[in-house]
């Protein structure tokens, strides 16, 4: 038979309160490929999802009035998006499974794409891609309905300090990969300052994180608890060319 390659791996671990980097894995022989995955622009698919979702809940903070909440709802049905006047997009679900009316919890815990498409034409594609930068996702696209799936690529290094504004109470740290520098008498030389910035109101960092602990719980992520990981977590999966899964512990 035919043997098949095995699959090429990235994972980068970092300290979401430092920035600090823990771990990075640029692929499974530096032998076989010198390319650092780590690094590499790849799209993200429905790891960018929590992006959208975040500036859907932003509006609570911004516009009271027409708040969406984790219990608004969208409907789930084939959907033609037209922007820019004349240009149409027509994303499909998984399967090509629709599941009508949803709330925003289960329209993200299930990773639909239709209801994560019309709350980014809701909130604005701008909106999104905005609060995108602001995360440290140095996208260079254009404000379309495809960015809400995850359509531009990002490195996972640049991912994993994206969800740092979630798991540190809505500061964004900047991933960092000295943190001193020390000559050889052992005085310091260099110590690094951690890049920081608020992105997000700590109560829609906080609800954030409690959709993406559902995603763990009941959604498209729940089989690592099957697998006996049983710690508190968050995260998120995603499949575009690749599988992909951001998240973080407690």
């Amino acid at each position: 038979g035919q043997s098949i390659a095995e699959a090429q791996v990235a994972l980068i671990a970092i300290d979401p309160h430092t920035g600090g980097i823990k771990a990075l894995i640029g692929g499974r022989n530096y032998g076989l490929t010198q390319l650092d995955r780590a690094l590499s622009r790849r799209p993200p698919g429905s790891v960018f999802k929590p992006i959208v979702y975040t500036a859907a809940l932003n509006t609570a903070i911004e516009d009271p009035a027409n708040a969406l909440t984790p219990v608004s709802t969208f409907i789930d049905e084939p959907t033609t998006f037209v922007y820019d006047n004349d240009k149409t997009y027509e994303p499909n679900n998984f399967h090509q499974a629709f599941y009508g009316k949803v709330t925003l919890r289960y329209a993200l815990t299930k990773s639909l794409n239709i209801p994560a498409v019309k709350v980014a034409e809701k909130v604005g594609y701008r909106t999104v891609l905005n609060l995108a930068r602001r995360a440290g996702l140095t996208m260079d696209a254009y404000a379309t309905p495809a960015i809400a799936l995850g359509s531009v690529g990002v490195t996972p290094i640049e991912v994993a300090g994206a969800y740092t504004i979630f798991a540190n109470k809505g500061v964004y740290v900047k991933p960092n990969y000295i943190e001193e520098i020390r000559d050889r008498r052992g005085t310091s030389i260099y110590e690094n300052t951690p890049e920081k910035r608020n992105v997000l109101d700590p109560r829609v960092a906080y609800m954030m994180t409690n959709l993406l602990e559902d995603v763990l719980r009941t959604g498209t992520g729940a089989n690592v608890r099957g697998r006996g990981f049983t710690l508190p977590a968050a995260g998120k999966t995603g499949s575009s060319h690749d599988a992909w899964f951001a998240g973080f512990t407690s």
